[in-house]
């Protein structure tokens, strides 16, 4: 019960920070997760104390709810790493696209075997096993990425991407130990919500203060590419207006 209301009043305190200074409209996506936590455990805390009966299944359906959803954080991490406009953006967007959509395709793969799950809770496991190794995968592409192009971090994004990796990969290593061995099931309880509100007050740290990714220097590659870009471009306009 402390770690379940440290975990709302934590999730209170960052839509709070969210909302001042407008830091909301910045971060729009994680915004909206972070309402959607609010809102699922405060209604889940409601649940446990009024409706306990119910309490199991209504956790591990808002639980694979969340599991998608935490898609918006991987979205928010990539597009302040790599803003629409800049030169990196339109170098690999089409290529990290590409591989995020494989990645949830390995996702779906690894998760159609559920059947051989035979309760609730093991059908949910292994859920977030599949989809949180990919979304651990996603985010350390996307540091990996940013420190080959020699893009910086701000305070934000910094305490926002490293915080929830480190939460999602434990997570589904987690997961993965309790859908082996029911002997790790009294560790798991309290393993996978400590490391929750550890990440929670690891983001009211980074949300503390507006500090945004300073701006991006192109990379001589990346340059290059969009000089290329252009380059074609205007050779294919000047082939236009000289055809007969």
């Amino acid at each position: 019960m402390v770690l379940f209301v440290t975990a709302v009043a934590l999730e209170l305190a960052a839509v709070y920070l969210l909302l001042r200074h407008g830091l909301w409209r910045v971060y729009a996506s994680l915004s909206l997760y972070v309402t959607w936590l609010l809102a699922g455990n405060f209604a889940l805390l409601v649940v446990y104390l009024y409706f306990p009966s119910v309490y199991p299944s209504y956790y591990w359906h808002s639980d694979s709810i969340d599991i998608v959803l935490r898609l918006l954080v991987v979205w928010e991490v990539f597009h302040q790493t790599f803003p629409r406009g800049s030169g990196l953006n339109r170098t690999l967007s089409k290529g990290l696209g590409i591989a995020a959509f494989c990645l949830l395709v390995f996702a779906c793969a690894t998760f159609w075997g559920y059947q051989n799950y035979a309760s609730l809770r093991s059908v949910h496991l292994a859920l977030d096993r599949s989809f949180g190794f990919v979304q651990a995968v996603m985010i350390l592409g996307t540091l990996l990425m940013a420190r080959y192009y020699g893009v910086n971090y701000g305070r934000n994004v910094r305490g926002i991407a490293l915080a929830f990796g480190g939460w999602v990969s434990l997570s589904t290593a987690n997961n993965a130990m309790a859908d082996l061995t029911n002997s790790f099931l009294p560790y798991w309880y309290y393993l996978r919500p400590l490391s929750f509100v550890f990440m929670m007050a690891v983001w009211i740290w980074a949300l503390w203060v507006y500090e945004p990714n300073p701006p991006i220097m192109e990379s001589d590659a990346a340059a290059l590419s969009q000089w290329t870009e252009e380059w074609n471009r205007t050779i294919s306009t000047a082939r236009t207006i000289i055809r007969p």
